[in-house]
C-alpha cells in the first residue's frame, strides 16, 4: 500500500470510528428520552451539548467519507446541480404536498395520480420531482408510485410555504404549476424559455449563427458537455465489451465531434466509424480527428456523414448504432421516431447501444442491482446526481432520464427489445436494444 492510499485508509478508519462513537452518543440520548420518536412539526427544542456535537460529527464524517470514496469529477458535477433539489423542494412546498400527504396511510402512501389531481401538476413530471426528494429521504415512496411523508417532510406540515420560496432565474416551478404547460413535453415550453424570455429551443439558441451574441452561453454549454463526457466515458468504455466489436462498423448517431468514437477507435484498430451530425458540427469533428487520430482519417476508418436522426437512417445493416446523450433530450414520441428509423435500417446482427442514464427509484427494479438493506434500492444519495440531471433536462428541454420500464416501453413501441442493461461504474448505463423478432423474452437482464 502506497503512502497516499495508506493515509486515505487511515483517515477513513478514523472517520468510521468517529461515526460509531458519535452514534452511540445519539442512541444514548434517544434511550434517555424513554419514548418513541414521533415525527411532527418543528418544535425548536434545543439539543444537549453532547447531542449537538454528536450530530455535527455524524453529518460531517458522513460527508467526508463521501468525499474520500466518491469519484472527484462525479462529486463536483453533483454539487454543481445541487440547486435542483432546492427547486424540487420549492415546487412541493408551493403545491403544499407535505399537507396533502398527511391524509395518506404511512404504510400505503398516496398514489401519484391522486397527488397530481390535487395539485394540478402533470403526474409524470411530479413523480420525478418526488423521487428526487425521496433519494434525500424528504419523502418516502412506500410502494411503486405511492408516496408518504417521511419524518423530515412531516416536520414542516402546516408551515407557510413562503418560507421555502427561493429567488433566482430558475423557472421550473412556474412551468410545473402552469395549467397548460405542466402537461407539455414540447422543447419550446420549458423553464429555459421562461428564464431567457425566448421562443427558441436550447439547440436553436446555441446555433453558430448566434454565437456572437451568445458566446458565453454557448461556451458554457459546450464545456458542460465535455465535462459530462469526461465524467462517464471511462466506465462506458470498460464496462461494455466493445472489444468484441473490433472489425465491425459503428454508426455514431448524433455523435457531435465523436469523442466517444475517437476513444473507441484507439482501442479497436480494425473498426470502421461513421460519425453522423449536422454539417457545422462535422467540420469541428474533422479538425478534432485530424489532430487526435490522423491515421484513422487518412485510412478512411472514420467517415463524416451529415444526417438528421429524425429522417431515415442511410446506413443499412451496420453492426452497431450508437446513441450517446441523445434520447434523454427528447419526448417519448420523438424517441420512438428516432428508434424506428434505426430499426428499419437494422439487420439481425445489428444492435442499438444507448449510452444514457437509467433512473432507479428507491423501489426495487428487477432490471437493476439493488442496494443491500437498510439502504434504499437506488443507494439513496448516491443516486442523487441522476435525479438532479433528470430535473435539469426537464428544465432545459422537457426531456427525461428514464427508468428500465420506460426504456422497455420505448423499445416495444419501436419494434425493439431490451437485450440487456449494462450498469457502468458511473452514473451511466448502456441499454442494448435488438430487433424484437430475434428475442423470445422482451425484457432485459441484470448484470
Amino acid at each position: 500500500m502506497n503512502r497516499r492510499s495508506s493515509n486515505k485508509a487511515e483517515t477513513l478508519r478514523s472517520l468510521i470510528r468517529m461515526l460509531v462513537d458519535a452514534s452511540e452518543v445519539i442512541i444514548k440520548q434517544w434511550d434517555a428520552e424513554d419514548q418513541p420518536y414521533l415525527p411532527g412539526p418543528v418544535t425548536g427544542q434545543v439539543p444537549s451539548h453532547e447531542l449537538f456535537e454528536a450530530r455535527r460529527i455524524v453529518l460531517g464524517a458522513c460527508d467526508m467519507c463521501a468525499d474520500l470514496v466518491q469519484d472527484p469529477l462525479e462529486r463536483l458535477c453533483e454539487i454543481s446541480l445541487s440547486f435542483l433539489p432546492a427547486r424540487a423542494l420549492h415546487i412541493v412546498a408551493e403545491a403544499r404536498i407535505f399537507d396533502i400527504l398527511v391524509e395518506a396511510d404511512p404504510s400505503l402512501g398516496m398514489d401519484i395520480q391522486d397527488i397530481s389531481h390535487r395539485t394540478g401538476i402533470n403526474a409524470g413530471k411530479l413523480l420525478r420531482v418526488l423521487r428526487c426528494l425521496c433519494s434525500l429521504h424528504i419523502f418516502a415512496e412506500v410502494k411503486p408510485n405511492r408516496f408518504a411523508n417521511s419524518s423530515t417532510s412531516q416536520a414542516v406540515v402546516g408551515n407557510d410555504p413562503g418560507g421555502m420560496s427561493y429567488t433566482g432565474s430558475w423557472k421550473l416551478p412556474a412551468i410545473l404549476t402552469h395549467s397548460v404547460k405542466t402537461h407539455s413535453y414540447s422543447q419550446r415550453e420549458t423553464a429555459f424559455q421562461e428564464a431567457f424570455q425566448s421562443d427558441l429551443t436550447v439547440f436553436e439558441y446555441l446555433q453558430p449563427e448566434r454565437a456572437e451574441t451568445r458566446r458565453l452561453e454557448s461556451q458554457t454549454f459546450s464545456l458542460a458537455m465535455v465535462g459530462l463526457g469526461q465524467l462517464n466515458r471511462a466506465s462506458i468504455l470498460v464496462d461494455y465489451p466493445f472489444q468484441l466489436l473490433d472489425g465491425t462498423t459503428i454508426v455514431d448517431v448524433g455523435g457531435g465531434v465523436g469523442s466517444m468514437s475517437l476513444e473507441l477507435a484507439k482501442k479497436l484498430p480494425s473498426t470502421r466509424f461513421i460519425l453522423q451530425d449536422s454539417d457545422h458540427v462535422l467540420q469541428q469533428a474533422s479538425t478534432v480527428w485530424s489532430q487526435e487520430l490522423p491515421e484513422a482519417v487518412r485510412m478512411g476508418r472514420v467517415q463524416f456523414m451529415s444526417h438528421d436522426f429524425f429522417t431515415a437512417q442511410p446506413v443499412k445493416g451496420a453492426e452497431t448504432y450508437l446513441l450517446r446523450y441523445i434520447l434523454h433530450a427528447w419526448s417519448d414520441e420523438s424517441c420512438v421516431t428516432i428508434l424506428k428509423h434505426l430499426k428499419d435500417a437494422m439487420s439481425h446482427r445489428s444492435r442499438i447501444l444507448i449510452a444514457d442514464h437509467v433512473l432507479h427509484s428507491t423501489v426495487e427494479s428487477e432490471l437493476l442491482k439493488s442496494a443491500p438493506a437498510p439502504l434504499p434500492a437506488n443507494y439513496g444519495v448516491a443516486h442523487m446526481y441522476i435525479n438532479m440531471h433528470d430535473l435539469n433536462i426537464m428544465s432545459l428541454m422537457n426531456g427525461m432520464e428514464r427508468t428500465p420500464d420506460q426504456w422497455h416501453a420505448l423499445a416495444e413501441r419501436a419494434g425493439l427489445v431490451i437485450a440487456r442493461i449494462w450498469e457502468c461504474r458511473s452514473s451511466m448505463c448502456i441499454t442494448e436494444m435488438r430487433l424484437s423478432e430475434d428475442y423470445q423474452e422482451g425484457r432485459g437482464s441484470k448484470l
